[in-house]
């Protein structure tokens, strides 16, 4: 059947595919037109899309199987198609409400000679993951990247993925998650968000958590293996692990994080409510809490070196800062679950800007850990308090 809407082709990884071709536009409504397109693609999500690849590649070598991969929300089908050609898994699942979506991901499946391992079918996301809820007829892998928030897909996601799996969920709702809209994100995410310089690593720890709750539900751990922030979204990637005992251990990690706006001291608080004291140990002034929201790692050492490992292996041209960002999300590891824009303090302090990487090595004489974070390009993460990392500042 001969597509309704004009076309361009585009080459990312290893798959040649068409997507609706925009009016020209001005630069600043091109995520209008994308999001008003007979069927959505987003070029800004190819990191995105990388990471996906990389993840499947390592679950391959873990599970030396052919593995069974959904994509409930296939849009063009780019994510699918690139997982069949360049991770090498064994079936590929898309749905998609769209007519129009399925009808482009099928010319994209044919062009790309993919069709003995990808299927599309029009069909609800919820409706296609509760068909394969059944224990014998769950995915390995099941990819949730919806227009906004994926909570009203993550049961349902759980539930059709196997023991040892992994579910991947993209979240670019970051207005709730942010605290611009905090009712918002208390109905989707079932926290409380915190505005200010580390709102982003927030986000991230919120959308962990709400994983975390809902797997919980069914005696499940959503382990996070591989999580990041990147554009205008947070993405997390959770291998499921069924049984009551490690459940009970990743609940354990859960807790709040309590900010003082005023001198910008933050504690850590694990548990079902915040056990620390609210009032500011440096300043007396009464501490934000946001929460409850996961404290522990956001992502795995050894994932991230076999995430590094595949990506130099592989004969791809990756987005550009995909390395530059595994790297750094390996050596946040064994971080406090926050950070410190340097700018904000320096601003706080009445100081002039510093350069990060003196910065870090003064902390590092000082005999604290200090390393740069992902999730701002002015943002260290260090073992040192708020008062100390203002002296080093100052001095």
């Amino acid at each position: 059947m001969e597509l309704r809407f004009l076309t361009e082709e585009k080459i990312e990884g290893k798959a040649k595919v068409l997507v609706p071709k925009l009016e020209d536009v001005k630069p600043g409504l091109k995520d209008q037109a994308r999001s008003r397109a007979a069927v959505f693609y987003n070029p800004i999500m190819r990191l995105n899309r990388d990471t996906a690849v990389l993840i499947l590649c390592v679950l391959r070598e873990e599970f030396k199987i052919p593995l069974k991969t959904c994509e409930p929300m296939c849009g063009s089908g780019i994510r699918g198609i690139r997982l069949a050609i360049e991770a090498g898994v064994g079936s590929v699942t898309l749905g998609d409400l769209n007519p129009s979506a399925i009808q482009l991901a099928e010319e994209n499946i044919a062009r790309n000679h993919v069709g003995n391992f990808v299927q599309a079918r029009v069909m609800d996301a919820n409706l296609l993951l509760n068909i394969h809820s059944n224990p014998m007829n769950r995915f390995d892998y099941v990819d949730l990247d919806p227009y906004g928030s994926p909570s009203t897909f993550t049961d349902s996601a759980i539930r059709a993925t196997k023991d040892g799996g992994i579910i991947a969920l993209t979240a670019t709702d970051l207005a709730p998650l942010c605290g611009v809209n905090p009712a918002a994100c208390l109905r989707k995410y079932g926290g409380k968000p915190l505005r200010g310089g580390y709102s982003h690593e927030v986000a991230l720890r919120l959308l962990i958590g709400s994983i975390i709750r809902q797997a919980a539900i069914h005696e499940c751990a959503a382990i996070p293996v591989f999580s990041y922030y990147a554009d205008h979204y947070v993405r997390a990637y959770m291998r499921l692990v069924y049984g009551a005992r490690i459940t009970d251990s990743i609940i354990a990690q859960m807790g709040y994080i309590l900010h003082c706006e005023k001198c910008l001291h933050r504690i850590t608080s694990k548990g079902s409510y915040p056990k620390a004291e609210r009032k500011c140990p440096e300043c007396g002034t009464i501490m934000k809490v946001a929460g409850p929201l996961w404290l522990g790692e956001t992502s795995d050492l050894i994932y991230c070196g076999n995430l590094l490992e595949n990506a130099y292996k592989k004969d791809v041209q990756w987005e550009p800062r995909l390395i530059n960002l595994i790297t750094m999300i390996r050596d946040e590891i064994g971080y406090p679950p926050y950070f410190f824009q340097v700018d904000e303090i320096s601003s706080r302090l009445k100081l002039s800007s510093q350069n990060l990487e003196t910065l870090i090595i003064k902390l590092r004489k000082e005999g604290f850990k200090a390393v740069r974070t992902h999730f701002n390009p002015r943002g260290i993460k260090t073992d040192a308090p708020v008062t100390q990392l203002a002296n080093v500042l100052k001095a």
